[in-house]
């Protein structure tokens, strides 16, 4: 190869990786995911992040300052839950929230065994359960869905490439790039944008919908505003049972712990929107591993279920009906 050549060469491979230095040099600086560095705080953030990852880094920034013995693992439902409000409950009690978006019983039963480990008192515990947290008995892999290292014992460098791999993906970096310079958000950046203000307790973890603002200014408008975040009813359904050997591994697993610590426990089958009940087996299991009166099950047609006012939209309910919920579980103690 001649001169010329090798120097077209170096110019062409040095043209290549200047875009890419730069990206990494932005991804460094700008820290997108929350991920590269400790904080104290996680709120009003435009990226979607990794739930999972800063509920448990909550724990690990504070639990030794303030000696956390109270806990509320499960999907994002649990923000029906605020930890004062569980407290009231409980009597006294220091709680923390550490669910994740997409929730696996893999993740939950991986959480309390890392609290076990990390010489956690565990009084209380708030579980919630659903036909899609029963389904996963893998941890989630993806960038927003992935459990904190500490709770998997995944290697350090290995979760923080899931990151780097994410940010290079151009269904996020031209997103990324495209708020970031234009401070517009535009409906294409849904899942990869979040320009909603949350605002989070930096101690709990708790979070408050920014839609409780919207429906305390709308009221009944909100509900025939947001008529097609809806779905329709799935009225006399029933899920397939889901509870197999591995389900009943991890829950068993679970339970162990919970025996250990001498915990007062509740299990909440979510009362969900679409009205789909849990397979009665599947309850017969939780109960045969829990214990009936521990296993609260508010899926299917009901009274929470019916009313509209209850949600959000078709996913998540409110904290309104998270008290109903609270009521009902702890009456009877």
């Amino acid at each position: 190869m001649s001169k010329k050549n090798i120097s077209k060469f170096y110019i062409k491979a040095l043209c290549f990786l200047i875009p890419i230095y730069l990206l990494a040099g932005i991804y460094i600086y700008n820290d997108p995911f929350k991920v590269l560095k400790k904080y104290k705080t996680f709120s009003n953030i435009p990226m979607d992040l990794n739930q999972n990852y800063i509920g448990w880094q909550t724990l690990l920034n504070h639990k030794d300052s303030i000696g956390y013995d109270s806990f509320i693992l499960g999907n994002s439902c649990t923000m029906a839950f605020p930890t004062h409000l569980w407290e009231k409950y409980i009597g006294a009690g220091k709680a923390v929230r550490l669910y994740g978006s997409a929730e696996s019983i893999s993740a939950i039963n991986k959480k309390l065994i890392r609290l076990d480990q990390l010489g956690c008192s565990i009084n209380n515990a708030l579980i919630l359960l659903d036909f899609s947290t029963l389904e996963k008995i893998r941890i989630q892999s993806t960038h927003t869905k992935i459990a904190h290292p500490d709770v998997t014992g995944e290697s350090p460098w290995a979760f923080q490439l899931k990151f780097v791999s994410a940010f290079f993906n151009p269904k996020v970096l031209i997103p990324f790039l495209d708020y970031s310079i234009n401070d517009v958000y535009r409906p294409y950046m849904k899942g990869v944008i979040n320009t909603k203000e949350t605002q989070r307790d930096q101690l709990t973890n708790d979070i408050v919908n920014p839609r409780e603002v919207e429906i305390s200014q709308k009221k009944e408008m909100y509900w025939q505003e947001h008529s097609n975040e809806f779905p329709q009813r799935r009225i006399n359904e029933t899920y397939p049972p889901i509870v197999n050997a591995k389900q009943i591994k991890y829950l068993s697993e679970m339970k162990e712990i919970l025996n250990k610590h001498h915990t007062n426990f509740k299990i909440v089958i979510n009362p969900e929107w679409s009205q789909v009940k849990l397979n009665p087996n599947d309850i017969t299991n939780l109960n045969t591993i829990f214990g009936e009166g521990n296993v609260f099950d508010f899926s299917g047609k009901n009274d929470f279920t019916d009313d509209c006012h209850n949600y959000y939209e078709g996913a998540h309910y409110r904290p309104r009906l998270g008290k109903k919920l609270l009521d009902v579980m702890y009456s009877q103690q």
